[in-house]
């Protein structure tokens, strides 16, 4: 029979819809760093229940099994990426938020994860770019077309590959620190203007 975990506040009755809400939020905020720090064979929903609060059973009923969590985390961390718009919102303010999240510790954590895990678990690099990168591209597709007209669109795999250009793989590699604001909005204007997509179109 499941214990709940000593310090585990439980409440009775079922939960209201907000309840649910936060109770996933707060087990995909625990989950991140139990897969980075132990990797995705490691991460046990054992370990990922204790650091929520949670019981086994309500990660199971909310997520299905681990893979779950770890699918619903990735489309989580890419919606604060190209998710939600600014007000206003443009190309660059996308492309900077682009460039600042992903070259960030924790997405580059998550990403030297994958690659670590991907032969024993390749799904979990069709999810990540599923989840994550063909998100981006697709939001940059919009943004291109609004500003500069649907023959444009077609620019936005080749900004999404120059966003993250060779300091992200040398972030991977540990050979640069975290990236800041500053230069991230200077990243993203350079790759907007070689592409010509620097200047908005007059629609």
């Amino acid at each position: 029979m499941e214990t709940a975990h000593p310090s585990l506040e439980r409440k009775r009755g079922r939960p209201t819809e907000a309840g649910r809400i936060e109770r996933q939020e707060q087990i995909l905020d625990a989950a991140l760093p139990i897969f980075l720090e132990h990797g995705y064979g490691n991460a046990t929903v054992d370990r990922i229940a204790e650091a929520a609060r949670v019981t086994k059973r309500t990660i199971y009923s909310y997520f299905g099994n681990k893979d779950g969590v770890f699918t619903e985390m990735q489309r989580r961390l890419a919606a604060t990426v190209s998710g939600e718009a600014l007000d206003p919102d443009s190309l660059a303010t996308l492309a900077t938020r682009i460039v600042l999240a992903l070259h960030s510790p924790r997405m580059i954590g998550l990403h030297r994860l994958v690659i670590a895990e991907s032969l024993r678990f390749p799904d979990l690099a069709r999810t990540l770019h599923d989840n994550g990168d063909m998100r981006h591209v697709a939001r940059l597709a919009e943004h291109i077309e609004l500003e500069h007209g649907e023959e444009a669109a077609d620019r936005a795999e080749a900004l999404y590959s120059l966003l993250l250009g060779e300091d992200y793989r040398r972030r991977l590699l540990g050979l640069l620190e975290p990236i800041t604001a500053e230069a991230a909005a200077t990243h993203a204007r350079s790759a907007l203007e070689l592409l010509g997509l620097a200047n908005a179109a007059k629609r």
